[in-house]
């Protein structure tokens, strides 16, 4: 990890001599990603004592694709998911077992430039309806897994542009994801059950880098890889045992290509409008762990090897050559399944039925 860091630093360094800043104005700026709705990083959580209910604890995180450009911007950011069908758990005993609830993300951003606009700090603030963090009650137990408005893992990070000529660019940089989101509890006065930790750090070295082969098409593409800083703490309290546990690593693979079909710079009004469509692959290079002591936690090897395939499109544009807006839909384009005992089934490679995304950025000097 030390290692990799040292690189990417050494790489970032030597590339920013060589580069010079592009401004939003610029002819061929190319819009934000939309991204696909993100990662639900599952944690599944099964009652062997309850028969079979199986929770999906949801940690949300931010991918390095999503309202992201490959340039340094100063800017201030807003990006909203909504996440439809998303399954957060299962009642073995139920006559319709599958519980699913709609989710939402939204994420605040501010990014700022230095050195001639060649490197830049951003910070990601998350707030999330999603997967209540607390299971306290018998009705919660019974019918998973209610939801609650929530604060999420605090994100900052370094970009840096590396190489840049007429019509193409680089860069490259690392994001840091800080465990402020909440700890998962499942507990209650008649049924002791869990507490799950979530105080790992995560670490996601990226590149990326744009393109555009004349004056009506772009494209945009990133390549990352999500580390976490080592095992978390199970505390399973019918066992009275504490159990360490480490969640996967990602790969992610994200490009997108768009044409405009409006371009008035300088001018009031809408200064660019493009359609745009992206395609974004995620994949588990390490599975994580399980633990199954009178219950079982699952996060990684229960899926086994998870590949989520996504496709966005959407419409980008401009607005006064100061707003950049963004908005569009994603769908998974893979399924997998996976089985078990008391009518248990779970998706793999899907983690909603389809997802609404919007960004909205004000360009700033």
């Amino acid at each position: 990890m030390k290692k990799l860091l040292l690189f990417l630093g050494l790489f970032v360094v030597s590339g920013v001599q060589s580069a010079s800043a592009q401004t939003w104005e610029d002819a061929y700026a190319v819009p934000n990603m939309l991204g696909d709705g993100g990662l639900l990083q599952p944690n599944l959580e099964q009652l062997n004592s309850i028969n079979s209910i199986v929770y999906n604890l949801q940690q949300h995180t931010t991918k390095i694709c999503e309202n992201n450009s490959v340039i340094p911007r100063d800017r201030l950011g807003f990006h909203f998911d909504s996440l439809q069908t998303v399954q957060v758990g299962q009642d073995g005993i139920a006559q319709s077992p599958t519980r699913s609830r709609n989710l939402q993300e939204y994420r605040f951003w501010g990014e700022k430039t230095f050195l001639d606009e060649n490197l830049s700090l951003d910070l990601i603030v998350p707030v999330y309806y999603s997967t209540d963090p607390n299971i306290d009650t018998i009705a919660k137990i019974d019918n998973p897994t209610p939801l609650a408005g929530q604060f999420g893992d605090l994100a900052f990070g370094l970009k840096a542009l590396v190489w840049e000529d007429a019509d193409k660019a680089y860069s490259a940089g690392v994001r840091v994801e800080a465990p402020t989101g909440p700890d998962f509890l499942l507990t209650n006065t008649v049924i002791p059950i869990d507490s799950f930790e979530m105080d790992a750090w995560f670490f996601t070295p990226w590149i990326g880098g744009q393109w555009t082969p004349g004056t009506n098409w772009f494209a945009s593409g990133f390549l990352s890889y999500r580390l976490n800083s080592g095992s978390q703490n199970n505390f399973f309290n019918q066992a009275g045992q504490n159990f360490p546990f480490r969640q996967p690593t990602y790969l992610y693979a994200d490009f997108a290509v768009g044409r405009w079909i409006v371009q008035r710079e300088g001018q009031g009004g809408l200064t660019s409008l493009a359609p745009v469509l992206e395609l974004h692959y995620t994949t588990t290079p390490t599975i994580g762990e399980q633990r199954g002591t009178g219950g079982t936690y699952e996060t990684g090897q229960l899926f086994g090897h998870t590949d989520y395939l996504n496709i966005t499109g959407g419409l980008n544009g401009t607005f006064n050559d100061a707003w950049q807006f963004g908005i569009g839909g994603a769908l998974p384009l893979r399924t997998g399944a996976i089985s078990g005992p008391n009518n248990f089934s779970w998706n793999t490679d899907r983690t909603f039925s389809w997802a609404l995304l919007a960004n909205l950025n004000y360009y700033f000097r």
